[in-house]
Order: C-alpha cells, then sequence, then structure tokens
C-alpha cells in the first residue's frame, strides 16, 4: 500500500495539508516499510490560494492513504476526488509510529481506522 505523509520537519506527522512543506512517499506491506520518494513544496504565502492544493494532490498519485494532523474542506473534498483516505490519528506523533501501526495492523488486528482504509481501496479497484 502505497501511504503519503504530510510533514514540516520530516520526523513527525505534523502538517496540515495545504500548508505542508513535504509529502514523504512510502510502500508499506505486511513485512516492512519503504521509503520511497520526498516531495518539497515552496515555503510562501499560501494563505487563500486554493491552487496550493494541485501540487499536494498530484503528488499523492497511486496513494491509498494520507497520514496529516489536518485537512481543510478543500483538502477533503480534493482527496475524496484522487481516492487517498485521510488519517488523522497520528497527529504530532514520530512518522516511523504511524508506518509501524499500519504495518502491524496489516499483519493481525486490523485496527478500524485501517480497515475502513482497506474496505475503501477494494471497493475502488474491485469495481473499477
Amino acid at each position: 500500500m502505497k501511504v503519503a505523509i504530510a510533514t514540516q520537519d520530516l520526523t513527525r506527522v505534523d502538517a496540515h495539508l495545504g500548508w505542508a512543506r513535504h509529502l514523504m512517499l512510502y510502500e508499506v506491506d505486511e513485512e516492512g516499510y519503504r521509503y520511497l520518494d520526498l516531495v518539497s513544496f515552496p515555503s510562501g504565502r499560501q494563505d487563500g490560494d486554493h491552487s496550493k492544493l494541485a501540487c499536494r494532490l498530484a503528488a499523492m498519485e497511486g496513494c491509498q492513504l494520507l497520514f496529516a494532523a489536518e485537512i481543510g474542506s478543500d483538502g477533503e473534498f480534493g482527496l475524496a476526488r484522487i481516492k487517498v483516505t485521510p488519517i488523522r490519528k497520528f497527529a504530532g506523533e514520530p512518522v516511523a509510529l504511524a508506518l509501524e501501526s499500519l504495518r502491524d495492523g496489516m499483519r493481525g488486528q486490523v485496527p478500524p481506522w485501517l480497515r475502513q482504509a482497506e474496505q475503501k481501496y477494494r471497493r475502488e479497484n474491485i469495481d473499477g
């Protein structure tokens, strides 16, 4: 499963999607997780700039989940359009904790947030 993490400091899930300076991309499965890419965005005046989401959404192509501290209504709409499930449960926590929790959930006892994301992913990929 390909996931994105919205981060400011590259160590924690600490960014609002629209203000994220970075998106870290990982592939996660039952065995572990693998770093894929880092997409960075220019810092600057973004308040009121609705186009700031387009580049962030494009960077998440192929992702099933986004770990973020917060997401605004425009971001929620954009994520729904590209079929990415947002996860806020790990706001402020280390990136590794979010990735390890996802990996562990894939191994056995699946937490509700992961079960919902997996069901959504299966429906979208089976139904077309």
